[in-house]
């Protein structure tokens, strides 16, 4: 279901459609049974579900880190499962931003430059435009005092704060964050998840998290539980403004 708010004519950010992902070849697994979802711009979303129930398949899949075995995966109403290995660079970068539990910052870069990585990727080359988003995000975060240190400097919830700024480096319409308060202490995770809250809010960029703190899937407007590699529950629900 489209937001409100987007347009009942706005496409969906992310449609799964009928989608299975199996491993292995003489023993076949089925890890995920035909999975039908869409993100709707500005959504924030949380996965949860038990151990082992799929949630980081099903992220890879979203994320077009992995292919399914059947089904069609869209990102902005443009099929994937036909692309290849560029083509899906490509989508990835214009349209996702990825946070993860464990930052994967560069150690050797700073906290400016390894913000700046998305774009240098996409472009192979930075420029002063760049570099000042790139600062203009770490402010964001209230890491503008921190910019130019190596990120072997900056504590844990610094370090993260960082990624999310990498990972709104390209404005992507959609953000897809695996356990990103996972590693924190509960002060520094509330403190990260009120940023990504505030860039869903202020910045309209859609936010999947996969989380197993409830309390944190308590705070999101919408909440999908995934158990056997199936959808179980889909639910919106009211959020405090607090």
């Amino acid at each position: 279901m489209v937001d409100a708010l987007a347009g009942p004519s706005a496409p969906p950010v992310l449609r799964l459609s009928r989608v299975t992902k199996a491993y292995g070849d003489h023993v076949v697994t089925e890890v995920l049974h035909g999975i039908d979802l869409e993100i709707a711009p500005g959504e924030l979303t949380a996965l949860i579900g038990p151990s082992g129930s799929g949630k980081s398949t099903l992220l890879h899949l979203m994320g077009l880190l992995d292919r399914p075995t059947s089904g069609q995966v869209e990102v902005e109403g443009v099929p994937t499962t036909a692309l290849d290995d560029h083509g899906l660079t490509a989508v990835r970068g214009r349209t996702l931003g990825f946070v993860f539990q464990f930052h994967h910052l560069l150690p050797a870069f700073t906290a400016c430059e390894n913000v700046l990585l998305p774009a240098y990727a996409a472009q192979g080359r930075t420029t002063p435009a760049m570099r000042l988003r790139a600062l203009e995000l770490l402010e964001q975060m209230g890491l503008e005092a921190y910019a130019h240190r190596l990120a072997t400097d900056l504590s844990g919830g610094q370090q993260q704060r960082v990624a999310i700024a990498r990972a709104l480096m390209r404005a992507p319409r959609l953000v897809l964050a695996d356990e990103p308060t996972g590693n924190l202490d509960t002060a520094t995770a509330d403190q990260v998840f009120a940023l990504l809250t505030r860039c869903n809010r202020e910045l309209g960029t859609a936010m999947l998290v996969v989380t197993h703190d409830p309390r944190v899937a308590a705070r999101c407007s919408r909440v999908i539980e995934l158990v056997d590699g199936r959808i179980c529950a889909d639910r919106r629900q009211g959020v405090s403004s607090a």
